[in-house]
């Protein structure tokens, strides 16, 4: 009798190992999405924010530079537009990042990331206009995070997609006191 299909061992076939992506250190993402009017924190609960008629679509490139175990350190740079019905912008960032690549399910991978550095804007739109123009002054370059999940298949790791929360803000005085600007975005990552 034959078999229907050879067994991986029998192919010569090796599974990648599950938890090393060191052979990716790059990438490249994609991402858009929508403003809200609501502080930071409404981000990680997205169906309570009041929406802003703002959207950003960006894109960047990641370099890996520490690759230890199922942690990554690395910089990313990045460039968007920012789009609302009163104006139109573009926001230049530069951040370092920190990412774990540990969690396995089956053949899915989780990998949260946090990057935090410093964003400048051409301008502001929609909320973040009324905001600054409350607070009385504009600052074009303040702190920028983007808290991140991303989800990839184990045995095609090249490929992410993804949610990011993309943050201006001025750091709790650090810059300046002031909450300008979150954005709920989904976007997808090649990894080479």
């Amino acid at each position: 009798m034959l078999p229907l299909a050879a067994s991986a061992q029998d192919s010569g076939y090796r599974y990648p190992e599950k938890t090393v992506l060191s052979q990716y250190d790059e990438a490249v993402f994609f991402f858009a999405g929508q403003f809200h009017k609501d502080w930071f924190h409404y981000s990680f609960h997205p169906w309570d924010a009041t929406w802003d008629s703002t959207s950003v679509i960006g894109a960047g490139y990641q370099r890996t530079w520490l690759d230890w175990k199922d942690f990554r350190l690395g910089g990313e740079v990045g460039v968007a537009g920012r789009f609302g019905a009163d104006a139109a912008s573009a926001e230049l960032w530069a951040a370092l990042f920190a990412r774990y690549d540990g969690f396995v399910v089956g053949n899915f991978r989780v990998s949260p990331m946090f990057s935090i550095g410093l964003s400048y804007a051409t301008g502001t739109q929609g909320y973040e206009s009324q905001r600054m123009t409350e607070w009385g002054t504009y600052e074009p370059v303040l702190i920028y995070l983007g808290p991140e999940i991303a989800l990839s298949l184990v045995d095609q790791p090249q490929w992410e997609v993804f949610t990011r929360f993309h943050h201006r803000s001025g750091g709790y005085g650090l810059i300046a006191d002031m909450d300008a600007s979150n954005a709920v975005t989904a976007g997808l990552r090649y990894k080479f």
